[in-house]
């Protein structure tokens, strides 16, 4: 049992840093967005089995008892684990498809190879399970039931957190690009017209953050960043946050509003449904759904 202990916490951390790795300090990582979401996604599936899981946990420690009072056992350990292989496999076809149009092609096979490889390296397991289920209690329920459940409540707990640490950050390294942008409007009573190079310069500092984006606007600027957000948090919502000197801050859901929109009908109708003030001055976050 100490062993399964193990593993379960091994298993368990490792999926929560996957998660929340796009919030962490550190270099861009183009991937670290989509495997977090493959992750939870993945989480999704786990939760919809613990109710089989505590079915199981039920029989596994009905058999304990069963067998200290040498009753007779009816062995259905192999049909809880097919019934698990089974319906996760239904679950996870809706979801893989999920992950190949919304979060890209490359991520969606890579969530389908990761549950071949996993049916792979169970089935040797459920074979033998199959011709002999043993009279020990079988540790797999607890897999089931403790890693969805301990995960599920560190994201409800930490995602807020996770969120506001990520978009601070992000936010207090953008201090050295800003107060260059005013300098060269000092300079030359003008801001810059453009901010495009090979080189970005300026640097998030987030995993899940790319870049900052320039964007001058009506005599001043829209500066701003895309923030990830995780599944659980607010599903399918896209948070953009974004600095203007002049608090004029302009976030539009589509390119085309700039060129078909006229100034006043841009200003109306952004497209996002919330706005909130950021915890630094000038800095709002937009949400889009």
């Amino acid at each position: 049992m100490f062993k399964h202990i193990i593993q379960i916490s091994t298993l368990t951390v490792i999926a929560i840093t996957v998660i929340f790795y796009p919030f962490m300090p550190g270099t861009y990582d183009s991937a670290a967005l989509g495997v977090s979401t493959i992750i939870q996604l993945f989480e999704v599936v786990g939760l919809l089995i613990v109710p089989l899981g505590v079915a199981w946990m039920f029989y596994e420690m009905r058999k304990q008892v069963r067998r200290k009072k040498d009753l007779p056992n009816k062995t259905r350990g192999y049909q809880f684990a097919l019934s698990v292989l089974v319906i996760a496999s239904i679950l996870l076809a809706p979801i893989s498809l999920l992950i190949l149009f919304g979060v890209g092609i490359s991520f969606g096979l890579l969530a389908l190879t990761l549950w071949f490889s996993a049916i792979l390296r169970l089935r040797p397991g459920l074979k033998a399970l199959k011709e002999s289920e043993g009279e020990g209690f079988n540790s797999a329920p607890l897999y089931l039931i403790v890693i969805p459940l301990i995960v599920l409540v560190v994201q409800f707990l930490l995602a807020r957190p996770a969120t506001e640490f990520s978009r601070n950050y992000v936010i207090a390294n953008s201090t050295e690009m800003i107060e260059d942008i005013e300098q060269y409007h000092t300079t030359y009573g003008q801001y810059p017209e453009v901010l495009l190079a090979a080189w970005k310069d300026y640097y998030p500092e987030i995993v899940g953050v790319e870049k900052f984006h320039y964007v001058p606007y009506e005599g001043a600027y829209n500066l701003y960043f895309e923030q990830p957000r995780l599944f659980f948090d607010i599903f399918g919502t896209r948070e953009f946050v974004v600095y203007n000197p002049l608090d004029e801050h302009i976030m539009l859901s589509h390119t085309s509003w700039f060129v078909l929109l006229t100034p006043d009908e841009l200003k109306e109708n952004q497209g996002w449904y919330a706005v909130n003030d950021a915890s630094s001055p000038h800095w709002k976050y937009f949400w889009f759904d």
